[in-house]
């Protein structure tokens, strides 16, 4: 539990230096190994929520912050599943897009390297529907946790 409330603090210290507001809201986990090679937060902004009727599809970003001693490599099969306040969940699904936000595979820089990314979601919802958000990785599913910001 202190390893995480350390990386937490690590990851805000490293987003109020210009790359998000601490006041913001966020679902947010730390994932790593003992040897700390793979060692990154993730965050999904719940406030960057917005719905493009023109492509049915909300958006949400994931912020990650790579502190691990080796390069981070997101692929296309990693996913952030939310389960909105009726039950129903929904995905994000992949994108044709090869750079820039909306890309779904990339590779985050080691120690201290960032990436920011636009989630799509089929469909319309807000973040006041938001009930849970987990990131599914490799198989693993990781519960993100919800702070309210300030």
């Amino acid at each position: 539990m202190k390893t995480k409330i350390l990386f937490l603090a690590l990851f805000i210290t490293a987003f109020s230096q210009g790359y998000a507001q601490t006041k913001d809201p966020v679902y947010l986990e730390v994932i790593s190994n003992k040897s700390k090679t793979i060692n990154y937060t993730v965050g999904v902004y719940p406030a960057t929520c917005s719905f493009d009727k023109e492509n049915n599809r909300t958006t949400l970003s994931i912020r990650i912050l790579n502190n691990g001693s080796e390069e981070l490599v997101w692929s296309k099969s990693n996913h952030v599943m939310v389960i909105l306040k009726d039950n129903t969940m929904s995905y994000n699904y992949k994108t044709v897009a090869e750079s820039g936000k909306f890309a779904c595979a990339y590779t985050i820089d080691a120690t201290k390297g960032y990436h920011e990314q636009t989630l799509c979601f089929d469909g319309e919802f807000s973040a006041s529907d938001i009930a849970n958000v987990y990131l599914l990785q490799g198989g693993d599913i990781y519960k993100l946790v919800y702070y309210k910001g300030s």
